[in-house]
């Protein structure tokens, strides 16, 4: 195909979405009304075997416009110098502040940012040049602190780290979202025959392990991406366990497996709803939401006899699914002027003391005073004599102390941009 043909594609690709759009796209504020009403095929079923836990925003990326400050351009252009040559294990990565938060310098750019600073928490482009085309800075909001902090919680934290990028920003621009909701089902997804799948994309990847459905994705590399995939199967692979006591917040037992219905929605679209201002895309959430799960993706009831798949009725289960409400707090007191991500006391202690009781028990000491008092002269002949030590103890504490300084952070809000 040549890149006219593309272009046009594209461009007809466009005028189709925009022309088969949802009308509730528009502001509405009687979304609330809206959601509880009956959906169009059938009304809501008795039959559902899907209660949904919880929705909200997964991810959030948001562009920001102004004027760097040229003192934390330099600043990054050194510190970007030491990290380069900070390749070997015993030597400490560079940190910035920033509204009081440490971050991560990174050797290597990305895409055309030449700078990136991340946390836990937050992963920031930033441009080098006063002639960038892209937008100045770039900042990628976690899905940790969406889900406990809400999503306007993160957009002031979001544009407090901003306020100390630019001399002078604007609010930021939404560039992608994307949304989710974790459910609980007894709907045999194996069971589903594949026509029941309704989507304006023809990519439909599946997944399993052991013949076990783990999850489809539709839309691969397209605008929209949908996911619907087995979570409590997922956070087992990945550092994301915090979710079971978020889902338990919502009545979870426990037990029964959580699956997530998701969306990633790319910038083309964002621009084509009008939902690249945070304020207005808080209007319009519950409306994307239902375009997303009735007219971009649906499950539907098969009927054989007839051929329109767009008239087949909504699955009972898809049914509850789309009417998931979506509010914009996190399960933590937002109203806190901090929050926090360190582990807790009870953690730490344990964690630590039992390893100090295992030290105790090699080493026969009966006490942990006298345990604690040979534990660092230990710790040093270990250093020096383990051949798969490279480095000192000094070095190896500095470096893990750096570590945790970006891994576990504490933003404090409303602080003054710097001068």
């Amino acid at each position: 195909m040549s890149k006219n043909e593309q272009s046009q594609k594209i461009a007809d690709d466009e005028i189709l979405f925009a022309s088969q759009k949802r009308t509730d796209f528009v502001v509405d504020k009687n979304l609330a009304d809206v959601q509880s009403a009956p959906l169009c095929n059938t009304a809501p079923s008795k039959y559902s075997t899907t209660e949904v836990l919880r929705a909200g925003v997964d991810s959030l990326y948001l562009s920001f416009r102004g004027e760097l400050r040229v003192p934390l351009l330099h600043k990054l252009d050194e510190l970007k110098e030491i990290a380069k040559g900070a390749r070997c294990a015993e030597e400490r990565q560079p940190t910035l502040q920033l509204a009081g938060v440490p971050f991560k310098v990174h050797a290597k750019g990305r895409h055309v940012y030449p700078f990136v600073i991340s946390n836990k928490h937050f992963s920031v482009c930033i441009a080098g040049s006063s002639g960038f085309k892209a937008p100045p800075a770039y900042i990628e909001i976690s899905s940790e602190l969406l889900t406990k902090y809400g999503y306007e919680n993160c957009l002031d934290m979001a544009r407090t780290l901003a306020k100390h990028i630019f001399t002078d920003c604007d609010g930021g621009s939404i560039s992608r979202f994307d949304l989710c909701c974790d459910f609980i089902t007894e709907l045999d997804w194996l069971s589903v025959p594949s026509l029941a799948w309704v989507c304006r994309s023809k990519k439909r990847s599946e997944y399993r392990e052991s013949n076990v459905l783990t999850g489809y994705v539709f839309g691969a590399g397209g605008d929209i991406v949908g996911r619907l995939y087995d979570k409590t199967h997922e956070i087992e692979l990945t550092e994301k366990g915090f979710f079971k006591g978020v889902w338990r917040e919502f009545g979870w037992d426990g037990e029964q497996r959580v699956w997530r219905l998701e969306f990633q929605v790319r910038q083309q679209v964002v621009k084509s709803i009008d939902c690249t201002t945070p304020e207005m895309f808080i209007e319009l959430m519950n409306s994307v939401w239902r375009y997303l799960t009735e007219d971009w993706l649906s499950l539907r009831d098969v009927l054989p006899n007839d051929k329109n798949r767009s008239r087949w009725p909504i699955n009972a289960n898809w049914q509850t699914l789309m009417q998931a409400s979506f509010n914009l707090v996190g399960i933590e007191d937002i109203n806190r002027a901090r929050f926090e991500s360190f582990p807790s006391d009870y953690s730490i202690f344990t964690g630590a003391l039992g390893y100090l009781t295992s030290f105790m028990a090699k080493n026969e000491f009966s006490s942990l005073d006298e345990a604690l008092e040979h534990f660092q002269q230990s710790a040093q002949q270990h250093f020096e004599h383990d051949e798969k030590r490279v480095g000192t103890l000094e070095q190896y504490v500095s470096k893990k102390l750096a570590e945790k300084q970006t891994k576990f952070v504490q933003l404090v809000q409303g602080v003054e941009s710097e001068k």
